[in-house]
């Protein structure tokens, strides 16, 4: 205890915690735009196996990410899921704009602060997540 009196208060952060099989992850609570129910989903044909649909949220068109198809999680059960939408800064000819993505959660996610001391493991990197998984348009060449 009087050590951390000498080093100073720990820094706090607060996590969006959500379950996808056996495995919870987590999203920074500052990226975190809402949690909303994931009907209606839609189908995208030939899409990747990791774009569970799409979701249609006040006129922008939401991917829903099914984080069971990248990562080790166990079965995933989506029978009272829900869709935790984030917000994404990407940069596009010199331009950043918002996009947003969306992942799948078995049920309703769950808030919680952590002291800095304290490791917060599968934390998911947003931009990073984003440049690797995103769907890139790809024109053939004929």
């Amino acid at each position: 205890m009087k050590k951390q009196a000498e080093e100073g208060p720990l820094e706090e952060s607060t996590y969006c915690v959500f379950k996808v099989g056996e495995r919870d992850f987590l999203l920074r609570v500052e990226q975190v735009r809402e949690v909303i129910d994931v009907s209606p989903l839609f189908p995208v044909p030939m899409a990747p196996e990791y774009i569970y649909g799409v979701v249609p949220l006040r006129g922008r068109i939401i991917p829903a990410i099914d984080l069971s198809k990248i990562y080790p999680t166990g079965e995933a059960v989506y029978n009272d899921a829900k869709l935790v939408v984030v917000d994404v800064e990407v940069e596009l000819m010199r331009e950043v704009i918002n996009e947003n993505i969306g992942f799948i959660s078995e049920g309703l996610p769950y808030f919680v602060t952590f002291g800095s001391d304290i490791p917060a493991d599968d934390t998911i990197d947003i931009k990073s997540f984003f440049e690797t998984f995103r769907v890139k348009e790809t024109y053939g060449r004929v």
